[in-house]
């Protein structure tokens, strides 16, 4: 039985310039603090806008602002 670990990113986005403006889903998971593979997924369904060239997906990130705006301003209006 494998022991119960909290899954931390390994860096941490203190700033957002610290960012490039075009990320991929491992930049993108240290925004949003979500694994790389739950951003491609997130990217795959929808939920995120970015655009895939070849096995990678890319984002704007403007856009990673965006979502994390709409989710901020979704939680103030329940």
């Amino acid at each position: 039985m494998r022991p119960n670990r909290i899954n931390k990113p390994r860096r941490v986005i203190h700033d957002i310039s610290e960012l490039p403006v075009i990320c991929d889903c491992a930049e993108a998971g240290l925004l949003l603090r979500r694994n790389p593979e739950v951003i491609a997924r997130m990217a795959k369904e929808g939920v995120l806008k970015g655009a895939k060239q070849g096995q990678s997906w890319f984002f704007r990130r403007d856009d990673l602002m965006k979502y994390l705006d709409a989710l901020f301003m979704e939680g103030a209006a329940t």
